[in-house]
């Protein structure tokens, strides 16, 4: 590892004109500054380059693709990066200013941590009102702690990732929901997970998030539970089960919260078919 380590970001956005420049901003604003920012353009049709191309920092790339969604447009910036860690940045949202090198220098310090996340401060659109802050609880090797589902080291793209042949992986491009879950559950299981106790992300919560299509989640989550099934060397019988019991109290209580309560019934009572199982390196662009 070089003395200095390159951290790539990288940013999806489509149609994002109203917020990506605060979310540059805040990568331009790192104390740690070996970093290079991949911003695909995932087919926009707003003001998105244009406010992109504002920024004149060699570190910054900018590549297009038409639309084919945000782990396409994810999977296109990691084919390029050069970096020895990769972590991701959604254009509506920020990076504090020692994001990057508060967990740079953890991992730096610890070599055999390859997943390093940090406490995440989920806000309004305006950034005006906290509606959570998620503080990781867990450490060690993430993969059975990941399908409990219960919080303890996954709140969404959240960690830096050692990018060693080992790790390399693709996002899996077949669903439209938690495909960052998958992306970590694919991971080699030696890995280590850790965290710093720093806020790593200011999310911002948009129209746009996994609450506007829960159909959408639902199917998502029961294409990992047929994953899951699929390959029961991994797991436990028990866990498997769990899982499936766990996803349909969560999709079960995301229905009730919207008032849609027979669908809500429907969810805790039902497990209605997934995606057929496809791992990523055969889905990814």
């Amino acid at each position: 590892m070089s003395a200095v380590p390159l951290v790539s970001i990288i940013m999806p956005a489509y149609n994002a004109d109203r917020f990506i420049a605060a979310a540059i901003q805040s990568v331009m604003d790192q104390t740690w500054t070996h970093w290079e920012l991949i911003i695909v353009n995932d087919g926009s049709t707003d003001l998105t380059v244009e406010v992109v191309q504002r920024f004149r920092d060699p570190r910054i790339t900018l590549l297009h693709q038409t639309n084919h969604g945000i782990g396409h447009a994810r999977n296109t910036g990691m084919a390029t990066m050069q970096g020895t860690f990769v972590c991701f940045l959604d254009a509506d949202d920020l990076l504090p200013p020692r994001s990057l090198e508060s967990r740079v220098r953890l991992m730096m310090e610890y070599p055999g941590v390859d997943f390093c996340d940090g406490r995440v401060i989920l806000m309004d659109q305006r950034l005006e009102r906290e509606l959570r802050h998620y503080t990781p609880s867990f450490r060690g090797h993430p993969f059975h702690e990941l399908i409990r589902l219960n919080g303890s080291c996954f709140f969404g793209i959240t960690w830096m990732v050692r990018w060693t042949p080992a790790n390399q992986r693709a996002f899996n491009t077949r669903v439209s929901h938690a495909e960052d879950l998958i992306f970590y559950l694919e991971m080699p299981p030696t890995g280590r997970y850790d965290h710093v106790d720093e806020v790593v992300l200011t999310c911002r919560r948009t129209a746009g998030s996994s609450m506007s299509d829960l159909e959408g989640l639902e199917r998502s989550y029961h294409y990992i539970k047929d994953w899951l099934f699929a390959q029961p060397a991994r797991t436990t019988w028990w866990e498997r089960r769990r899982f499936a019991w766990r996803i349909r109290r969560i999709m079960s209580g995301s229905y009730r919260s919207v008032g849609r309560y027979g669908l809500a019934l429907r969810a805790l009572l039902t497990v209605p078919p997934g995606v057929p199982p496809q791992s990523a390196s055969s889905t990814a662009a």
